[in-house]
């Protein structure tokens, strides 16, 4: 199945030349006048929108958003199921009451949500928004407050669309700034531009393929969009840990103890209450530091990563100068290991013994009968770490990044899941 990077995408405020796009509970701002996403991944709860609409976790998402046009201009919409909320684009902040979509009379949607939505542009579609919904798409009249008659038609009547964009679409922005006269569609990994104001002769607004790679084209958006996403499973592995740390008598706590810091279940009950606290205090302080996205999390390129941040080649995320960053090689590991990669590095931000190299001991380097137990790869000795995982003390472990990553994953999945 071909992984989702984008729910939803608006413009912000006129003037701003800036968009705002989400994915599942968090949302980043692509700055069009720069070509590049900004740093920053926020939570979309803080937009301040009821409690119903506000989506919490790596699972929950919008289905679509929209700026509004004519005198709806300084409004933002985003919808999810059958209700819409607004957002004020001046001040940023949401409006604690919901709409239904129903309001909206769009004919083919009974109601219960619309896939993607963005406006016209140029002489002769200026005014109108155009919501997709399946294979078919209506045309709203921002004036009139009411779609277009005619309505709805198969996105594959679009001049120039391409296949599989006909069958749905995730999402649609309108393009600003530079971009002013284009609007975009994705799915999936790709994008599609539709040129609003095409040259004389070349006919209707149409889209211009082929279709492109949204990595490629959006310089840092898929990477922060992941990010965020990355950040909520992290939170969910932290807050089921954290619970189990709470009352820790069950066999699985006691064997996920023993695993990951060393403590065993004959260690004294003072041994076990020492590494317990220690544990809470660091999970604690990492979710303070995963509330702190807004301003910890930053896109790094390859050569930014290598050229300000002195690594001899980029990782896909790294803990530098009190910040996470993410390079262009964050989309290409696996969403685990995404999560695991972001509470691992915030392990690093907040904790100065574990912000060396030789204090981080990752989970799979272990020894040759712990590999084959657990059906890993032998790894040969590697001297960037003088110990294998396994092999670890307790004080050790306490200030390994990789520990509280494997301990909470193990904790939350109820099994232990080490891979390469």
């Amino acid at each position: 199945m071909v992984e989702r990077y984008i729910d939803a995408a608006r413009s912000n405020a006129d003037g701003s030349h800036e968009a705002t796009f989400f994915l599942a509970d968090h949302y980043v701002v692509f700055d069009y006048d720069r070509n590049r996403v900004n740093d920053g991944v926020h939570a979309v709860a803080g937009l301040g929108f009821g409690l119903p609409f506000s989506p919490v976790g790596p699972d929950q998402s919008l289905d679509a958003a929209l700026k509004g046009r004519g005198a709806h201009s300084r409004t933002g919409y985003q919808f999810r199921g059958s209700r819409y909320a607004r957002v004020d684009l001046t001040s940023g902040l949401g409006d604690s009451g919901l709409g239904e979509l129903t309001a909206w009379a769009l004919p083919g949607t009974n109601g219960h949500g619309v896939d993607a939505a963005f406006n016209g542009r140029g002489p002769t579609r200026d005014g109108k928004a155009y919501f997709f919904r399946g294979d078919q798409y209506t045309r709203y009249d921002w004036k009139l407050e009411k779609p277009d008659p005619e309505y709805p038609r198969p996105i594959s009547a679009v001049p120039g669309m391409l296949a599989p964009f006909t069958e749905s679409l995730d999402a649609a922005v309108d393009g600003e700034g530079a971009y002013a006269k284009a609007g975009y569609l994705f799915k999936g990994g790709d994008y599609l531009r539709v040129n609003w104001d095409p040259p004389r002769g070349q006919g209707e607004p149409r889209v211009e393929g082929p279709a492109r790679s949204i990595q490629q084209g959006w310089t840092g958006l898929v990477e922060l969009l992941l990010a965020g996403k990355a950040k909520a499973q992290a939170l969910v592995w932290t807050t089921d840990a954290t619970r189990h740390l709470a009352v820790p008598f069950d066999p699985l706590f006691a064997t996920a103890l023993a695993t990951h810091f060393h403590v065993a279940p004959t260690a004294s009950a003072l041994e076990k209450a020492t590494a317990i606290a220690l544990v809470q205090a660091q999970f604690q302080r990492v979710v303070t530091a995963l509330a702190e996205s807004s301003i910890r999390f930053r896109f790094r390129t390859a050569e930014e990563s290598m050229r300000l941040d002195h690594n001899g080649e980029a990782p896909s995320v790294y803990f530098w100068d009190t910040r996470i960053n993410f390079t262009p090689r964050f989309p290409a590991c696996d969403p685990s290991a995404r999560a695991a990669s972001v509470l691992r590095e915030t392990v690093r931000a907040v904790d100065p013994s574990a912000a060396t190299v030789s204090a981080h001991v990752p989970e799979w380097y272990v020894s040759d009968p712990e590999a084959d137990r657990l059906g890993l790869p032998r790894v040969r000795d590697d001297p960037r770490w003088t110990v294998r995982y396994d092999h670890s003390s307790t004080a050790r472990a306490l200030h390994n990044p990789s520990a509280y990553a494997a301990f909470a994953r193990h904790l939350s999945l109820g099994r232990d899941s080490r891979r390469p």
